[in-house]
């Protein structure tokens, strides 16, 4: 009788491990099959955003997103929409500063992520938190292979913008200066640095600085 209930047993935990072991396999199909559709989504999402139909886009992305959670891509890709591309009655910088949160989670040394998000970070008068971002390109070990501009002129921008962060809210004029130097340093070309720069040494009432910079602007 024990060795009878000792096969019944061990029939029944045979029978339990095959049954977990169907149950994975099934979810990894319901899984696999989810990814499948969130790409296609973010595909039709694309053929929107190309058309400039950007609330069929945002459709799209919603649903690619729903499906995929952890989908990088349509995460920035609705990110970006929230904080520029849709009309303006519908932006929304609040929604577009947590997908960027989510995709930095995914990717945290991408540039234009974080770039993106202290910018958010700015019209929501989060300032704090944008100077943090801005920081974070510049001190973090930031990823710039993807950029069209190259390294030194996308951190140049980020420089420009802090800059312009420690100038217009921190009212802080030495490092908002400290920050264009360096972005003039990176990128002499750079457009509105100088104008910036001279309104910092305007305040600090350095006149002939202020005057030089205002000229250097405007032959460009």
């Amino acid at each position: 009788m024990a060795w009878t209930k000792a096969k019944m047993a061990i029939v029944v935990g045979a029978a339990a491990i095959l049954a977990a072991g169907t149950t994975t396999i099934i979810v990894k199909k319901v899984n696999q099959s989810h990814l499948s559709e969130a790409q296609n989504f973010y595909q039709s999402a694309m053929k929107h955003h190309m058309a400039r139909e950007y609330e069929a886009e945002l459709i799209d992305l919603n649903k690619a997103i729903e499906l995929n959670p952890k989908f990088a891509d349509a995460l920035f890709s609705r990110a970006s929409l929230y904080c520029a591309a849709l009309p303006m009655k519908q932006r929304d910088y609040s929604k577009a500063a947590t997908d960027y949160s989510q995709f930095l989670n995914l990717k945290s040394t991408d540039y234009s992520g974080r770039f993106n998000r202290a910018f958010c970070y700015e019209e929501l008068r989060q300032y704090d938190n944008a100077i943090a971002d801005y920081t974070t390109v510049i001190e973090g070990n930031t990823d710039y292979s993807n950029l069209i501009d190259g390294k030194d002129k996308s951190l140049a921008m980020a420089f420009h913008y802090r800059g312009r962060a420690y100038q217009r809210y921190k009212k802080d004029y030495l490092k908002a200066i400290a920050d264009y130097d360096e972005a003039l340093r990176l990128d002499p070309k750079i457009e509105m640095v100088h104008q910036h720069r001279g309104q910092c040494y305007e305040a600090l009432k350095q006149f002939d600085k202020a005057k030089e910079d205002f000229d250097t602007e405007k032959t460009r």
